[in-house]
């Protein structure tokens, strides 16, 4: 870790870590990475990752259960570069096609990287591409492609509005529905097995 916490990404993951571990089954550690690694993947890929993407990548006992509203699970670096290529082969594979207006359809693109996967191979990836949606956290479906409105505006927004909704236990995703994203506000609720799950908002 650096000394400046970006976004406040290390103060947001130790409140969530510290509510999950007095609440929840403990899982495997996703993996930290140092800044040298990061900077290979930077030169490698061609990207700029924003500072609370390094952050994230560098932060150390994250859990890799599903924690992140959806029941996404951080993935470790390997296995976001790993997914990421797979889903650039599949999206080579397919070929460019075109809707019904004759628009490109969305296709998984060399600037977008995954973070974390869902149980049935969903994920959220972070958009490297410049632009207004830089940083911003996405749900990239398998199935149906297309990113449709941010989840998060960043890693660091998505840890915020974690800890806060985990420890007020109030609804996640407040700010993406107000924007009119298609993802449902949740409450994350601990069974008794010890395992989190993010139940729709009433």
């Amino acid at each position: 870790m650096t000394s400046i916490d970006h976004d406040g990404v290390l103060e947001s993951w130790d409140r969530i870590g510290l509510w999950l571990k007095t609440r929840v089954q403990l899982a495997p550690l996703r993996s930290a990475v140092d800044q040298g690694r990061l900077d290979g993947v930077e030169a490698s890929l061609a990207v700029t990752l924003p500072a609370d993407v390094r952050e994230w990548w560098a932060l150390t006992d994250v859990r890799a259960h599903h924690w992140i509203p959806g029941a996404f699970a951080p993935v470790d670096l390997d296995e976001a570069l790993e997914t990421r290529e797979i889903w650039l082969l599949v999206a080579e594979q397919e070929g460019l096609t075109f809707d019904a207006n004759g628009e490109p359809e969305p296709r998984f693109l060399p600037e977008f990287m995954p973070i974390a996967m869902s149980p049935g191979g969903d994920g959220l990836i972070v958009d490297l591409r410049p632009g207004g949606s830089h940083g911003a956290v996405f749900l990239w479906n398998h199935e149906r492609w297309g990113l449709g409105l941010p989840m998060w505006d960043s890693i660091g927004s998505m840890l915020r509005d974690v800890a806060v909704a985990l420890e007020t236990q109030t609804p996640v995703l407040l700010q993406h529905a107000a924007l009119g994203g298609a993802e449902a506000t949740c409450v994350g609720r601990v069974d008794d097995l010890g395992d989190l799950t993010w139940e729709a908002a009433r």
